[in-house]
């Protein structure tokens, strides 16, 4: 190795710094019992003001794939849409604001706006507006047929 050249300096394992690891508090028969355990079990009373953040359902089982397998492909569906051609919210040059709080306003907004125009969408796919009350112009008693 030459010394005088810096860059081989810097890469030799010498120069890179070390991190020792911690001197562990306890020996490992000193251990609590749940860090000598390998598995352990928590009944939801166990959880106290936590239980809220408890999973019924295990990870990626038939029973959790049945109940969010639709919630998430709603979610990328309408990631898709928000990133699609029509807003293109992925794109910076579309939300021009400065610093990350304008940056999440804009966004919010922009995916309500986006929401509102989806839901009145499928509003007028789904829910077509009844045809229009004429039947005062055919009587004579509205504004279009006085005179």
């Amino acid at each position: 190795m030459d010394l005088t050249d810096a860059r081989q300096r810097a890469a030799h394992p010498a120069a890179k710094p070390r991190i020792l690891p911690p001197t562990p508090d306890h020996k490992p028969d000193e251990l609590p019992k749940i860090c000598r355990q390998q598995t352990i079990t928590l009944h939801p009373s166990d959880l106290g003001h936590l239980d809220k953040f408890r999973r019924d359902l295990p990870y990626l089982s038939p029973s959790w794939n049945g109940t969010y397998s639709s919630a998430r492909a709603n979610t990328e569906g309408l990631n898709g849409r928000l990133k699609g051609q029509d807003l293109d919210l992925s794109d910076p040059k579309n939300r021009l604001a400065h610093g990350r709080v304008a940056q999440t306003l804009l966004v919010a907004l922009t995916v309500m706006v986006a929401n509102d125009h989806f839901l009145d969408a499928w509003r007028h796919t789904h829910q077509p507006d009844p045809a229009p009350d004429d039947t005062g112009a055919r009587t004579g008693t509205g504004h279009a047929g006085a005179a």
